[in-house]
């Protein structure tokens, strides 16, 4: 989750500090005024990412949890692919953060051509994880308890 979050972190700085590089650069009023006429206004990344990201990341260190706790309740990884990263709580933590960071990176490219896609995918992506989440809860709710 920390490494979510620190990718999730940096990606909102770079873009304020993209915003305030191009907002502070020092001409004179005529020249800026002329610059501002030729070039189109950079693009703004859609309000709702950054808490999109951190509720995805959230969602993810959920999923990591519950994952790694169903073996102890006689629960498994439906997932065939990332039932083999089960036993192994590094490496599964590790595919986690890559595939966070690569719909993060997925994300940050498609804002730029089309704002209403990326918050759709985002939206729904978070909402399938929520949902997953909620389920291996559930199961973990249900499981017979261990002593």
């Amino acid at each position: 989750m920390l490494v979510s979050l620190l990718v999730c972190v940096t990606m909102m700085r770079r873009a304020q500090l993209e915003a305030a590089a191009a907002a502070g650069t020092a001409a004179p009023a005529s020249a800026t005024a002329a610059a501002a006429s030729e070039r189109p206004a950079a693009p703004q990344r859609p309000a709702a990412l950054g808490p999109l990201y951190v509720s995805f990341a959230a969602l993810q260190a959920l999923d990591i949890h519950s994952t790694l706790r169903a073996p102890e309740l006689g629960g498994r990884e439906a997932n065939p692919i990332v039932g083999g990263m089960v036993g192994s709580p590094a490496a599964f933590v590790a595919a986690k953060a890559g595939m966070t960071a690569a719909v993060y990176y997925a994300s940050e490219r498609l804002w730029k051509r089309n704002k209403a896609a990326a918050l759709v995918t985002m939206i729904g992506l978070n909402c399938a994880y929520a949902s997953i989440v909620a389920h291996n809860y559930a199961l973990e709710a249900r499981a017979p308890t261990m002593r």
